[in-house]
């Protein structure tokens, strides 16, 4: 799945971010409209405009929560992705748990590449359900949980904090590739696939009780 020709709401109250967004998302294809408040991409909304909506969710006016749920209203197939700070993370965990969003970003958001994965992965469950789905499957409770390791669950419980790899890295005394290296694995032993999804597995199945 490649971003060409992809349809993208981008909508934050931050200027800068807006135009790094879009600079990077056009040159790798995607045809990208931009939104600094709820009510310009209210205005901008109808149903098949866009494939794809990132929502930054702490913003003036129009909460960003509330943006999701008006612009879905108008087209129930957009995928959106949230764009949180620490401060908002439980309210994107929230939202993905009752499947009304598909993911989210933490910011400041240091690689675009994984902008890129993310949204590929939304297109992806985009085109292949139906349309008049409104809902995200519930995240499977993983199998298998007790086999993290001490050392996974440190790194884990580091992880849901919001620590960057360098940061678990520096935290723990390890190398980044090794954090690497567990992160894998443990994406593995959760069944998830993306950094968020593990975060909302922590918090939904309560790993942060685990005896470290």
């Amino acid at each position: 799945m490649t971003l060409y020709r992809a349809r993208i709401l981008l909508v934050d109250d931050d200027t800068l971010h807006l135009e790094v967004f879009h600079e990077w998302l056009s040159a790798c294809g995607c045809e990208v409209a931009m939104a600094s408040e709820g009510e310009q991409a209210l205005a901008l909304m109808r149903p098949g405009a866009f494939d794809v909506a990132l929502i930054d969710l702490k913003m003036p006016g129009i909460p960003g929560l509330e943006l999701m749920d008006l612009l879905k209203d108008r087209d129930p197939s957009l995928e959106v992705i949230f764009l949180s700070g620490v401060a908002t993370m439980n309210d994107a965990i929230a939202a993905l748990r009752q499947g009304r969003a598909f993911d989210f970003l933490l910011k400041p958001v240091t690689d675009l590449h994984q902008v890129n994965a993310v949204i590929e992965q939304a297109l992806e469950r985009r085109r292949k359900r139906p349309r008049t789905a409104n809902a995200t499957a519930p995240l499977p409770c993983p199998p298998f949980v007790e086999t993290l390791t001490p050392r996974e669950q440190e790194i884990l419980s580091r992880l849901a904090q919001g620590d960057s790899n360098l940061q678990i890295a520096r935290g723990l005394d390890l190398s980044e590739k090794t954090v690497r290296n567990a992160l894998t694995a443990i994406y593995e032993k959760l069944k998830v696939t993306s950094r968020s999804q593990a975060i909302v597995a922590y918090r939904h199945f309560g790993l942060d009780a685990f005896p470290l």
